[in-house]
């Protein structure tokens, strides 16, 4: 037979696995949504950076559009003029305008290298945040067991010491 306090410590037992297999699927599904809300993060870190890049090249084709029209314009002017040999005021003005080329081909790499830069940065925040989601560990079954089983033959244990002999055929019972 068992006694209440062995049925108590089984209950207790079994309550407490339960409560930590709560805890820990609870925490299986925080580490769940912050591992969805890191990606979800890391999507939008390079959507943001797409645009970035978009609106560089954007603004490089818009400068060398604008660097190429005002070079045009000039050797127009100077052409119409007839300032000189036309030639030479070509290769002037065409000079002038290759450095501005220059000048924006270099910006836009610029900018390029810092939106690589940028998408290591974004890869690196969202590897951190995995890194930080702790791991779940869920309550061992089998721990379950054995410590009902050890519960149990404590339990047997004392009920044993505790319980009278019975007097043999050839015994008789003490009377008070």
């Amino acid at each position: 037979m068992c006694d209440v306090v062995t049925a108590l410590k089984i209950g207790t037992a079994i309550y407490s696995y339960q409560s930590q297999k709560a805890v820990a699927k609870s925490q299986q599904r925080a580490n769940t949504q912050t591992q969805r809300s890191s990606d979800q993060a890391y999507l939008n870190d390079l959507s943001k950076i797409d645009r970035e890049a978009v609106l560089a090249s954007r603004e490089k084709k818009a400068e060398q559009f604008k660097i190429s029209q005002e070079n045009n314009k000039k050797q127009s002017q100077a052409l119409n003029l007839n300032a000189g040999n036309g030639v030479k005021i070509v290769q002037d003005i065409a000079g002038t305008y290759d450095m501005q080329f220059l000048d924006v081909v270099r910006d836009y790499e610029t900018d390029v290298m810092k939106l690589t830069g940028q998408e290591s940065e974004a890869y690196a925040a969202q590897q951190r945040r995995y890194n930080s989601v702790k791991p779940v560990t869920m309550p061992s079954q089998t721990g379950l067991l054995l410590q009902v089983a050890t519960i149990g033959a404590e339990g047997y244990q004392n009920y044993k010491a505790n319980v009278k002999p019975k007097p043999t055929a050839g015994e008789r019972e003490p009377t008070l």
